[in-house]
């Protein structure tokens, strides 16, 4: 919730947007709503974190076109699909759940993981650049090798390391606003969805009768200072200043099923995710 004293501030609510956070995390097997929009070319990046939501991966897997493993990220999809299946049926999994290519400095994906996955045909490359983190050159290399992605999916990563975390944070903000603001960031972990709102008025859908989501959300400044205003949550602010330090909007809840924020400045919006399988 929001602290409670409000600050006049400067607004405005010349671009508008509407997302879908949901729409990546419909069941292969089940049919998504006709109103959601048809997506663009997806692109899935799995980080060097824990994974241990097999569901999850799937389900984001199966809306990629590309799925690239930043490093790391090689080892934490095999170590899944181990920990998921034995035998014959984790064979079947390995292959069926292959990724398009690893990509990064190749300091942490293990030798056994990385000779499975080159047996299996999947191209490893290395990117040496210490100036860009594995997440940043999995981007890079996604936008050379499909340029028409415009969503990039993001598994492991908030759940890990904390200053993993913040440096992630930082990257989104870098890649999204200065060197790809055509292409939209998800950020997935077991517990939440997260994603960037750009300057403007963004509508966000997040309906609760099929339980992909919860009505926990928050709207943080991590970007610096920021005025919002929001419409369908318990604690709706209006031309309100929030920066770190300062107030922020926190553990708020969604009234229905959109919420409507407008806001001057990049801030971060993030939802809890939902029980449904």
């Amino acid at each position: 919730m929001p602290d409670s004293k409000q600050e006049k501030g400067s607004i405005s609510a010349d671009r508008r947007t509407e997302l879908w956070p949901t729409r990546f995390l419909h069941s292969p097997s089940v049919n998504a709503p006709a109103s959601l929009p048809v997506p663009a070319k997806i692109a899935l990046i799995i980080l060097n974190s824990p994974l241990t939501d097999y569901e999850t991966f799937k389900r984001l897997y199966s809306r990629a076109s590309t799925v690239l493993c930043a490093d790391g990220g090689a080892n934490r999809l095999y170590d899944l699909l181990t920990s998921t299946f034995t035998d014959h049926a984790w064979d079947i999994a390995l292959r069926k759940h292959l990724p398009s290519l690893i990509h990064g400095d190749l300091d942490s994906l293990t030798a056994n993981v990385r000779s499975c996955y080159e047996r299996l045909g999947v191209p490893v490359s290395k990117d040496p650049d210490q100036y860009s983190t594995d997440f940043g050159k999995g981007i890079n290399q996604i936008s050379f090798l499909q340029p028409d992605v415009r969503d990039i999916l993001v598994l492991g990563s908030l759940g890990g390391r904390v200053d993993q975390g913040i440096g992630l944070l930082h990257e989104l903000y870098r890649e999204q606003v200065t060197r790809h603001p055509d292409v939209r960031f998800w950020l997935f972990s077991e517990s939440s969805v997260t994603f960037m709102l750009q300057p403007g008025t963004t509508l966000i859908h997040l309906p609760q009768d099929i339980g992909l989501v919860g009505r926990n959300v928050g709207v943080l400044p991590v970007y610096g200072k920021a005025v919002v205003e929001t419409k369908g949550l318990e604690w709706d602010v209006q031309d309100w200043e929030t920066e770190m330090g300062g107030m922020m909007s926190t553990s708020n809840h969604v009234l229905g099923d959109q919420v409507e924020i407008t806001c001057n400045r990049e801030v971060l919006f993030t939802v809890e995710r939902g029980d449904a399988k």
